[in-house]
């Protein structure tokens, strides 16, 4: 299929797109390794975007004994975007999810213009419907390099997992929320305002090719590359968005593809819950001092037990109230009070999927 845009007519229909971003080439980078199962409904997902589709996606099948390449074969020439299939055997040394992703996302590059957009997503999940619009609205009203979404559970696959660890990550989850408001308020950054979400996954992430190569694609790390190049893009000097909107949604699998990815943590959960929390996320005092000395990125901190967790969610409340009070002591304009965003701190991942792919 020809590059052409078969969407430039409509930026009437979402007035929050503009006609140049609509205009430059789309691909999406998708890493697959033995995902017959799930190929399928990740490139339909796609096609099925509301009005404005990717131009081309590359499948990155590496280190596959089953049927991927046969599945993407026959469904390619009946999807409304260009198809290009890769396949390769790394040796086991190499094999690794972080080196399928980064050669992917190479793969996408070298196929697409300067001022393409790339993206990125997971063979086992689907992009909601409105994935790639969101995403675009996204650039263009944040003026970023870089878009991540978040990655929910298939609701359906997500009543698998037991109650309580469901609970535990609600709990990270509306933690994590409430360090970004923290953040929001005392150091805002117009890139990336609240409501925002704390998450880095793979399995969405949109960038433009410039940034992307600027900080030398995603970095060569076996697993933790999408965390990775968050770092990488924000140390180079370009903004992103963690949009609350863009939603992929990915399979609670126990039996996972990639060493240190989602289907390994949810297994290892079901036999022991770990004792601390995502070590991404660090106590509110650390999240103060980064502020205070203006640090970009995440610096290296003690993981905080999870049995701690309530404690340390407690006081960055508290701190969210003193900073409220002190915003109404100065009689801050209404526009600048806490809105209705404000009330709804965390949408947890297997409750947000009302019309998830999939979804009986």
């Amino acid at each position: 299929m020809p590059w052409y845009d078969d969407s430039m007519h409509l930026t009437a229909g979402h007035p929050n797109i503009s006609q140049s971003i609509i205009r430059r080439y789309r691909i999406v980078a998708i890493p697959a390794c033995n995902e017959a199962m799930h190929i399928a409904t990740c490139l339909k997902a796609l096609a099925a975007q509301q009005a404005i589709r990717p131009h081309a996606v590359v499948i990155w099948i590496n280190n596959s004994t089953d049927g991927t390449l046969q599945c993407v074969e026959a469904l390619a020439p009946r999807l409304p975007f260009t198809v290009h299939v890769r396949t390769v055997d790394y040796a086991a040394s190499e094999a690794s999810a972080g080196r399928a992703r980064r050669d992917a996302m190479a793969c996408a590059a070298s196929l697409a213009p300067e001022d393409a957009l790339l993206f990125t997503t997971d063979a086992d999940g689907a992009v909601a419907p409105d994935w790639m619009r969101r995403t675009l609205a996204a650039f263009v009203r944040y003026e970023v390099g870089a878009v991540f979404g978040r990655a929910l559970l298939f609701p359906h696959e997500a009543s698998s997992i037991p109650a309580h660890l469901q609970a535990d990550d609600d709990a990270e989850q509306a933690y994590a929320a409430a360090l970004e408001r923290i953040s929001a308020q005392l150091a805002p950054d117009w890139h990336d305002p609240w409501p925002r979400h704390a998450e880095h996954s793979g399995a969405s992430i949109a960038v433009t090719r410039t940034a992307w190569a600027a900080v030398g694609g995603i970095p060569d790390v076996a697993s933790s590359e999408d965390r990775a190049f968050y770092q990488a893009l924000r140390q180079g000097g370009f903004p992103a968005r963690h949009a609350p909107d863009v939603f992929v949604y990915v399979s609670a699998r126990v039996v996972g593809r990639a060493r240190g990815g989602m289907a390994e943590t949810i297994a290892r959960r079901l036999i022991a819950q770990d004792p601390f929390i995502d070590d991404a996320l660090e106590t509110v005092a650390e999240r103060m001092r980064r502020i205070r000395r203006h640090v970009i990125g995440m610096t290296v901190h003690p993981p905080i037990r999870r049995a701690d967790l309530p404690r340390h969610h407690a006081r960055a409340l508290r701190v969210l109230a003193r900073l409220q009070r002190m915003r109404d002591a100065a009689s801050m304009s209404s526009a600048e009070q806490a809105g209705p965003d404000d009330t709804m701190p965390f949408v947890p991942r297997d409750r947000a999927a009302i019309h998830a792919p999939g979804t009986p």
